[in-house]
């Protein structure tokens, strides 16, 4: 089963879609351990909300501290992750007629309690990105541990915006889906159309988080 059936289809038919094990698993394994070493090595950094000048560090808004990949080392499970990345590119822009240019990824850490309010991930004043993906990287995630992202409808849009400082998914409309973040799983939605939050989590969550652009990036 390819991209299509899994990916795709539901990804045309309602703006999202998730699949387990579109990754390779000794690649999330991998990236995984990758991440763990990056943080060991300090190089993460807390999440800041907005853009540019309106740039700002609001836990309580989101909590994650991230670590940007990149292709300077080739052999790294960054630098293979961006190369599979590639490919999908590739065939969204085949598939639906796109012409994404560019992509960019990052690790997300959350510490336990700690989440991201319900937002789109394109922000006002640019429309660069078109397709985010996350790819989780948990091990034995159980259904009481949290931490799931919600999804929500194209309806839910204005809401986001007014949800900003909420980190519960009871303030406002039901949620589309509720997604355990389950190691090697990977979710694929529309950028400017699905709102979307992270809950909070009972343990340490990691997650490998970004998106497709139709921009160099």
């Amino acid at each position: 089963m390819g991209f299509h059936d899994v990916l795709f289809q539901p990804l045309e038919e309602r703006g999202w879609a998730v699949g387990d094990r579109i990754v390779p698993p000794s690649l999330t394994q991998s990236l995984r351990n990758h991440a763990h070493q990056l943080w060991q090595q300090g190089f993460f950094r807390p999440a800041s909300v907005g853009r540019q000048a309106g740039l700002k560090h609001d836990p309580d808004i989101r909590g994650d501290a991230i670590c940007w990949l990149d292709d300077k080392t080739p052999d790294t499970p960054a630098a293979e992750f961006l190369a599979w990345a590639d490919g999908l590119r590739q065939d969204l822009n085949r598939h639906f007629f796109l012409s994404l240019r560019g992509q960019e990824f990052h690790f997300a850490h959350y510490e336990p309690g700690r989440g991201y309010a319900r937002h789109l991930d394109q922000h006002g004043g640019t429309s660069a990105r078109k397709v985010s993906l996350v790819l989780y990287l948990n091990e034995d995630w159980k259904a009481g541990d949290g931490g799931e992202l919600c999804l929500y409808g194209p309806a839910a849009k204005e809401e986001a915006a007014a949800s900003a400082g909420r980190t519960s998914a009871g303030d406002g409309p039901e949620a589309d889906a509720r997604i355990l973040p389950e190691a090697g799983r990977l979710a694929l939605f529309l950028s400017d159309r699905i709102p979307h939050e992270v809950l909070p989590a009972r343990r340490v969550r990691w997650s490998l988080t970004g998106w497709f652009r139709d921009d160099a990036g």
